[in-house]
């Protein structure tokens, strides 16, 4: 088995996410049973033009743009009993002409092409819809129902979900939490995450309940903003990235994790709280209507305010509260690295 992996970053790109570690993981699938893998990305300063990793051969060329093109050129050296699996970002790596390709679809940007860029974006919407209509006749693999309805809605057909796993076995039984209200924010610090929201629902819990506190996990480039205007406020840590133990101490321990983003794919982060027993509340959006189980393992919410009344009113009731982390504590256990890449290898089996 041969797998040629075209996809913008890396996973030591210095702003890889969710896109990265689940491309990964299929990756070292098909090196644990045998195979060869290539993965071709851009190349941000500082990283090698070509390295190994995990049996995975890393080759970097261009920018987070020009890499497309670059990719696309590359694909058309390999021969057909290779399979090329093209990561659409919201620009793909054109491999729709070959007939070897296959795509993988976290989300839709649609909502963030507004929030990142503005007036423009209205026309970068439309764009994006009209590029994926070329993939349509392609197997294409997404992570979450909400994806596959937005794709099915362009017409594709062959459509596989295939969910993201843990990082983490979920523990025994549910975390001892903090006595004080602690809230959480685990995620990249942009615009179409909304990490500013978070902070809005502190302030408004904090009207009723004094002594709670938010912890700020990740960086990105609202980081300066929001530590400016927010890090004397009494409550609420920044702690910039933090590595997998680090993390985990902190959800451990916390009550619940805060979601505001505009959309997601999946929201690998709820399952990550899951595992600790957190409760998520998130934005009625995307790829958060699937991972969260509204009122059964958390809630969806329409903004910051709402966001802020469901934790108040959940931590008023210890009953529902209880109830809630064992729902979302028993969800995690569903999930798992192991299980995604068993289902990726049934995939590329199906396809041949």
């Amino acid at each position: 088995m041969k797998l040629l992996i075209l996809n913008r970053r890396c996973i030591k790109h210095p702003e890889k996410g969710g896109a990265e570690f689940y491309a990964m993981e299929l990756a070292k699938a098909v090196v644990e049973s045998g195979g060869c893998v290539e993965w071709f990305c851009s190349r941000p300063r500082g990283l090698k033009e070509e390295e190994l990793i995990e049996g995975v051969r890393f080759i970097r060329r261009g920018n987070e743009l020009t890499t497309h093109f670059y990719g696309f050129l590359y694909s058309l050296k390999k021969t057909r009993d290779w399979t090329v699996l093209d990561v659409f970002n919201g620009l793909g790596f054109f491999t729709f002409l070959l007939k070897n390709s296959i795509l993988l679809v976290h989300q839709l940007y649609q909502e963030y092409w507004v929030k990142e860029f503005g007036p423009l974006g209205y026309t970068l919407y439309p764009v994006e819809k009209l590029f994926l209509l070329l993939y349509r006749g392609k197997p294409t693999i997404t992570v979450s129902p909400s994806t596959e309805e937005d794709l099915r809605s362009l017409g594709f057909e062959n459509i596989t979900v295939i969910y993201n796993g843990l990082d983490i076995k979920p523990l025994e039984y549910p975390s001892e939490k903090e006595k004080t209200l602690t809230l959480v924010y685990l995620g990249r610090l942009k615009k179409t995450k909304n990490p500013e929201d978070a902070l809005r629902t502190f302030l408004e819990v904090k009207k009723q309940i004094k002594d709670t506190r938010l912890f700020i996990i990740g960086n990105g480039p609202l980081e300066h903003y929001l530590r400016s205007k927010y890090s004397k406020l009494q409550g609420v840590v920044f702690t910039g990235y933090l590595k997998v133990v680090e993390k985990y101490n902190i959800l451990k321990k916390s009550h619940f994790l805060l979601v505001p983003s505009v959309r997601e794919g999946w929201g690998q982060v709820v399952l990550q709280a899951n595992a600790m027993g957190t409760v998520a509340i998130g934005y009625r959006v995307q790829g958060l209507k699937d991972s969260i189980r509204d009122g059964i393992t958390g809630f969806l919410v329409k903004d910051y305010r709402e966001m802020a009344q469901k934790v108040l009113k959940v931590w008023q009731d210890k009953d529902l509260y209880r109830q809630l982390s064992k729902n979302a504590f028993e969800f995690s256990k569903s999930f798992s690295w192991e299980r995604t890449r068993r289902e990726f290898l049934e995939f590329l089996e199906r396809i041949r």
